[in-house]
This record gives C-alpha cells, structure tokens and sequence, in this order.
C-alpha cells in the first residue's frame, strides 16, 4: 500500500509540474496611510495637555520653554514581498506578506525650580501574511489587474513615555500620560483590495506599481502582563485600527515551472 501511495503520488507531481504555469514573485515598497482613529484620538489628549502647559508657561515669571506637539500617526511606510501562481493566463493564486510601520514623537524641556521634560516616543510595526487571486483584465503592453485577499495582520505597539510637569502649574491636571516604556502587541483578520499596473521589460521581468486597500482592526493590545494600551491615561484601553491605502512601486520576475516545451513542427 505505500508503495502503490508513493507511485500515485509521484505522478501526480509529475502531472502538477508539466502543467504549470509560471510562478511570479514580487517585492515593493512605497508610502501608507493609515487611521489608527483611536490612538490619534489619544495623540490628540496628549497635545491638548502639551498646548495647556505651553499657553501657561508662555507668561509665567519663572518657567522657560515649550514643548511641540506630537504629530498623528496617519502615515507611514509600507512594504511587501508576493507570490503568484498563474492558473491561466488571466487568473493567479497567490499569497502576500506585508510590513507597515508608522511612528510619531516629541521631546522638549520647561525650565524652573527645576527642569521638567516631556519626551514622547510612539511606534507601531504590523506584520500581514494574506492569500488571495489576482485577475488580469487588460493586457495591451501594460498589465493591469485586480487583486484581493484575506489574512491576519499581527500588530506590535512601543512607547516610551517620560511627562514630567512643573511644580509651578497652579491646576491639577485629570489626564495625564503614563509614564514609562511598554511593547504592546494584537492581531486580527482582515483583507485587502486593490489594483496593479505592470510593465514587461522583458519576458520573466516587470517593473509597476499598485494601489491597494486594507481593512483590519486589532480591538485590544496588551503587554507581557496583560494590561492593555492606554496611552492618554484616562483608564480606556486604545486599539489599532488599521484601515487604509497604501501605494507600492513593485518589481516581479517570473519563472517557468513547467518541464515541457512546445515545439516547432518539422516541415
């Protein structure tokens, strides 16, 4: 019996070979943008606080200084490394790996009985592994496609968070960052959609671009003690939304699997 389950299977990765198609394989990079709505709600908070200091400050007799705001995290950078197996000239399964990153931060000191810092440093690394097809439907010297798929994004989150405030400000202030450093991480399902543009160099290697759209959303990241992202330090934990486009400049080779040729007839 396992002789006879060897031999079957031998032929049919024979028959897998012969037939085919090509395998392409890609990698690209280029910008993102990216909502991340409830950690720039909080980035939001953050500078709220920063703004109140900064206008009390400005007249006070003793205190010096200023500190700048935090820049939203809607942006960042986004890379990829794909593979296609063409089942036909016009369809390929394949799968994607996708990193995206973005990251946001501020430092500055206020000046009195003694020197106060604020130094806030946010960083966000998603890792996504998707499978899907991609279908051709124009093919005229340029290649343009559709493409889809579906997977889990992996989200890990750093801060690093030092709030110090001057003995001087005459308020107590509710809200205020928590201090210290933590790496937060989540995942979650979701897709992608999205068009390609190629152009064949030459028969194995193109050049093009994409634009693509994700929706995934990781509802809660904890650190290694389980407790989760509060980055404002009003007691409600963020996630990570990661809705978003991103525009790839991509490069592809392809390789023949087949081990057949077609051949000329002999006239």
């Amino acid at each position: 019996m396992k002789g006879l389950a060897t031999g079957l299977l031998a032929i049919l990765l024979i028959g897998l070979a012969t037939s085919a198609g090509p395998l392409e394989m890609a990698i690209g990079g280029g910008p993102a943008a990216i909502s991340l709505k409830e950690i720039n709600g909080s980035i939001r908070v953050i500078n709220t606080v920063i703004d109140l200091l900064n206008e009390t400050f400005a007249v006070h007799p003793d205190v010096t200084g200023s500190v700048g705001e935090l820049d939203p995290m809607s942006s960042g950078l986004a890379f990829c490394a794909e593979e296609w197996y063409w089942l036909t000239g016009w369809f390929s399964f394949g799968g994607k790996f996708e990193y995206l990153h973005s990251s946001s931060a501020v430092s500055g000191e206020y000046h009195g009985a003694d020197v106060s810092t604020i130094d806030v440093a946010l960083g966000l690394n998603s890792v996504g592994l998707l499978f899907g097809g991609r279908a051709v439907f124009l093919d005229m010297g340029l290649v343009l496609a559709a493409e889809g798929g579906v997977g889990y994004y992996y989200t890990m989150f750093d801060r690093s968070v030092v709030f110090e405030i001057p003995s001087e400000y005459p308020d107590v202030i509710s809200v205020v960052p928590s201090e210290g450093t933590g790496h937060y991480t989540g995942g979650a399902f979701g897709l992608e959609l999205g068009l390609s543009l190629y152009y064949p160099l030459t028969s194995w290697f193109s050049i093009g671009s994409s634009i693509s759209y994700r929706s995934g959303s990781v509802n809660r990241m904890v650190d290694r003690e389980g407790e989760g992202l509060d980055l404002d330090g009003d007691g409600i934990t963020e996630g990570a939304d990661l809705d978003g486009i991103s525009v790839q400049f991509m490069f592809s080779v392809s390789i023949n699997l087949s081990l057949t040729e077609e051949k000329g007839v002999a006239q």
